[in-house]
């Protein structure tokens, strides 16, 4: 069994070590010049947290030892589905079945072309080393999207001695995983750390007068700057697996198998949507290529396919003092919420129920039950405290 593996993310690299533990032969393409690494850590590298060889995925001794082909700096430019064939590298190679974790790539700002060393997405390793260069004479950094990436930014920024404004165009910082009151907590933390951060207002220009950015609001506004980074989502690049005929929406369109519109190609990790697009956790991209390495030998060896659960992904953050922890949903008009506990200040913990089931946990400044609730997650609530 030869298997071809198109992306080299944590859903990639998770397939290739499980289908060569199966007894596949396998060939990894990444579009990366640098082994592959755990991406969360890539706003640490911008702020010399890290360094790259302590972020791979694996050592580059790994790939060798375990028999996978891993081809860096090889972006697949054609595929043939009925073939199996996949041309990257310069060269055509042909397969017995495909996977497809492409992943995803960040949002870019329409004016991110007319200053495209000014403006980085926060994203790959390499934009990383490129931001912790330029930081190296940032004085005022603004950053465009109050995510998670946004907001361990910030705080790194700040520990820097860098001023900071964190601009994000929803209402609150971080809206889909926490709800008003617990965003509150947020912003108050973040206040008392010295982050300006403006909710309810975008980007819209940016120039230069003497040497300094200016960023222009969609309330003109100006924000005088040396860097600006942004966070503000994924899309999917999808236009090579829509030539070869593969059915797309959003991402690439999977059954509960991971297997696409074409026998024998299966897709994982971010560019993966079964009914609709979930951004991957390590976790869910862990078992999304673990799975459709599963499904993709099954298929070869003429076995029934494995439904493929989607798990629940709790998102944690500790960064010194700060730190914020979800699971489930937010918010709702359908849902309850219920304090746990709440100093007036810095600790926020609530649950949300739905008709007396759990449907969500968030706490801000704590994680004081946090597991032990994610895992009662969809179960009638007992009372927790």
């Amino acid at each position: 069994m030869r298997i071809g593996i198109i992306g080299a993310g944590h859903a990639g690299v998770e397939a290739a070590r499980h289908a060569n533990s199966r007894g596949a032969e396998v060939v990894l393409f990444s579009q990366e010049a640098v082994y592959p690494y755990f991406r969360p850590r890539v706003v640490a590298l911008a702020f010399g947290r890290t360094e790259l060889e302590g972020m791979q995925l694996r050592p580059e001794k790994w790939y060798h030892d375990n028999g996978v082909d891993l081809r860096l700096d090889a972006p697949a430019v054609q595929i043939d589905v009925h073939a199996k064939a996949v041309a990257a590298g310069g060269k055509e190679e042909v397969f017995d079945a495909l996977i497809i974790a492409a992943g995803a790539s960040p949002v870019l700002l329409a004016f991110i072309q007319e200053f495209p060393n000014d403006v980085i997405p926060l994203w790959s390793a390499n934009a990383s080393l490129a931001i912790r260069e330029r930081l190296r004479t940032t004085r005022n950094l603004v950053i465009i999207g109050g995510g998670i990436s946004g907001i361990e930014s910030a705080l790194y920024a700040r520990e820097a001695g860098i001023d900071v404004t964190v601009v994000e165009k929803m209402e609150r910082p971080m809206a889909m995983q926490f709800g008003p009151r617990a965003t509150a907590v947020l912003g108050r933390w973040l206040h008392d750390k010295g982050v300006r951060l403006l909710t309810g207002r975008y980007a819209v220009t940016m120039s230069r007068k003497n040497d300094r950015l200016n960023l222009t609001l969609d309330d003109a506004g100006e924000l005088p700057c040396d860097l600006v980074l942004t966070t503000v989502g994924a899309t999917r690049k999808l236009g090579l697996f829509q030539k070869a005929g593969i059915k797309t929406d959003k991402g690439i369109v999977v059954d509960e198998y991971l297997q696409t519109s074409v026998p024998g190609v299966f897709a994982c990790g971010d560019i993966a949507q079964r009914d609709h697009l979930r951004t991957a956790t390590v976790l869910r991209a862990h078992q999304h290529g673990r799975c459709a390495a599963d499904n993709t030998i099954a298929f070869l060896q003429g076995r029934p396919l494995s439904h493929v659960p989607e798990p629940v992904s709790p998102l944690s953050f500790k960064h010194t003092d700060v730190e914020f922890h979800s699971v489930g949903r937010p918010a709702g008009d359908d849902l309850e919420e219920r304090v746990l506990s709440d100093d007036g200040k810095h600790v926020y913990r609530s649950i949300l129920l739905e008709n007396g089931v759990l449907r969500g946990v968030q706490m801000i400044g704590s994680r004081e039950n946090f597991q032990q609730l994610a895992d009662s997650l969809d179960q009638t609530w007992q009372g927790a405290t």
